[in-house]
């Protein structure tokens, strides 16, 4: 065969096969551009994480996953601190670059199921299945703590506050969960940022959410203390309560007045930092779990970053001791005798003697008199031996006090 005949027999073939694998390239080369397209549509450029249509779509499905199988699923929503200052100082690349390592960050300590996303300027949101508030709550710490540590040597100081909500108890749909998150987030705001808050509705209507209102009074901060209570025992009681025990014991203690009152309103917001600890710790009926101790321990130094303005000085250093004991095995800093204040040694007296004397949803309370026995077998290693010896004085000079009740709540 000749190479006339072989030009003819294949090479019309030769022809098909190449412009059908140029087809085939270039049809890979389409799907290819068209995917990058839809990603480019659903992802940050600066970030690489989600955008916000993106990240809502996922809530949604997420959310539908969740009514069919019953399991909890929770939503972050964070606010960067500090980037406008940085663009002001630096330049915009180096708000792009600040954005960029709170993205590594997020993407460090999430887990592989969870979805991170950028859906503002400087505001970012998780989605975390199988998460309740709890759950939620313990990332947003994590992450809160990671963006202190990448920022620590920076020009600029740069922090990040979180809003918590979870489905069901916040939300049963994407817009209803997403606005709880985001009122969370403006009190974590009004609260001085670079903290985490749990949604509550008590909560946020207090501090004004709808917008950041200025300057924290005390008078907020107690009536958010009520609402705190509130959804811990029922009642706005045990606050006021400690507070009464409180001045009794400042008073028995030879304390001035205005010392005095300053104690009471230690007392009335001692636990206020439980703002940051769920209502499936603080209700459990059996013991805690070793996280969920983490997660209780964990109020006093919340109290304390609520108490951060001037003004509250005092009390913040009182309430953050206030679970420490003589003998060194408090939180948060272990702190022994002489070491904790006198302040927080007659808080945690008033505390204990107030918990174990009234009753709870999940236990009865153990009656005055076995509390009083607590107290005294406690002396020197739970608590102040002093404190508890001036105490037991002032309960028995009220008690018998003819025709005037001993714990009227102030």
């Amino acid at each position: 065969m000749g190479i006339d005949e072989v030009l003819t027999l294949y090479l019309p073939s030769a022809c098909a096969l190449a412009l059908a694998g140029t087809a085939v390239l270039q049809h890979g080369r389409i799907r290819a551009l068209r995917a990058r397209i839809a990603n480019a549509a659903r992802s940050d450029p600066a970030t690489g994480l989600l955008n916000r249509r993106a990240f809502d779509e996922l809530v949604t499905l997420e959310l539908e996953r969740s009514r069919r199988t019953g399991r909890p699923v929770s939503i972050l929503l964070g606010d960067l601190d500090g980037l406008g200052t940085l663009n002001d100082r630096g330049g915009q690349s180096a708000g792009d670059a600040a954005l960029a390592r709170v993205a590594r960050d997020l993407g460090k300590w999430k887990r592989r199921i969870d979805r991170a996303a950028r859906i503002g300027g400087d505001e970012f949101a998780l989605l975390l299945p199988e998460t309740d508030e709890r759950g939620a709550y313990i990332l947003a710490e994590r992450l809160r703590r990671a963006t202190h540590r990448s920022f620590a040597d920076g020009d600029v100081p740069m922090t990040i506050s979180f809003g918590v909500a979870s489905h069901p108890t916040h939300g049963a749909d994407t817009a209803t969960l997403m606005r709880s998150a985001e009122r969370a987030l403006l009190a974590a705001k009004e609260l001085g940022r670079d903290r985490a808050v749990i949604y509550s509705a008590d909560a946020v209507r207090l501090l004004g959410a709808g917008g950041v209102a200025g300057d924290l009074q005390l008078t907020t901060v107690i009536a958010l203390a009520e609402a705190l209570d509130i959804r811990d025992t029922g009642t706005a009681k045990h606050s006021h309560m400690v507070g009464r025990y409180a001045e009794l014991m400042a008073i028995e203690l030879g304390l001035e007045s205005c010392h005095v009152e300053r104690v009471r309103v230690a007392g009335v917001l001692h636990d206020i930092g439980k703002i940051g600890v769920s209502d499936a710790v603080l209700s459990k009926p059996g013991p805690l779990s070793a996280d969920e101790w983490i997660e209780m321990k964990t109020h006093p130094e919340i109290a304390a970053r609520l108490l951060s303005r001037p003004e509250f000085e005092d009390l913040r250093g009182w309430i953050l001791a206030h679970h420490e004991r003589p003998d060194g095995s408090g939180y948060p800093f272990g702190l022994a005798h002489p070491e904790i204040p006198i302040e927080a040694s007659i808080l945690a007296v008033a505390d204990a003697f107030e918990a174990m004397t009234a009753d709870r949803v999940y236990r009865r309370a153990l009656g005055e008199a076995a509390a009083r026995a607590e107290l005294e077998e406690g002396a020197g290693v739970q608590f102040d031996a002093d404190v508890v010896e001036a105490f037991l004085r002032a309960l028995d000079r009220e008690s018998s006090t003819a025709g005037e009740p001993r714990a009227a709540a102030a």
